[in-house]
């Protein structure tokens, strides 16, 4: 499976010279933890957290309207292309020790992102359609065979 199936299309991105404090605000309106941090053209510079604000600007009681989103976001930022492999990617995200991906085009423009949690559904509902499968093909075998 290639980690464009099962990205998120629609990205939370803020620019970089954003204050925390506009940072923040949209995190809540947007109900994320986390955005993609790209330039005018689109591509990934950085990613910033809430943890980032929180150990960051908080943690130091540094002024979230005088901080920069520039300032707090972890850069540069690791990417995947639409056709790797969710198994590359992972090892990725594992080699980084990061929770999300962004995915970017040939161009280097952001397409979608995954997170740790993105992949957690995706295979609960794999393995869910799995055990639907075995349990289907239990009961089509005792039906078929119930008459002997």
């Amino acid at each position: 499976m290639k980690v464009i199936d099962m990205a998120v299309h629609k990205v939370a991105t803020i620019t970089d010279e954003k204050n925390i404090t506009e940072c923040a605000a949209q995190m809540r309106r947007e109900h994320v933890g986390s955005l993609v941090v790209v330039d005018r053209n689109n591509r990934p510079i950085g990613m910033i957290t809430d943890r980032d604000i929180a150990i960051e600007v908080v943690a130091r009681n540094r002024d979230p309207n005088k901080v920069t989103v520039h300032e707090a976001m972890t850069a540069p930022v690791v990417t995947a292309a639409p056709t790797e492999s969710m198994v590359v990617a992972l090892a990725r995200m594992r080699e980084f020790g990061i929770r999300r991906l962004p995915i970017v085009d040939e161009e280097g423009a952001l397409v979608g992102v995954i997170s740790n949690s993105n992949l957690v559904e995706e295979l609960s509902s794999l393995l869910d359609s799995l055990v639907r499968n075995i349990h289907s093909s239990k009961t089509r075998e005792i039906a078929l065979r119930s008459d002997e």
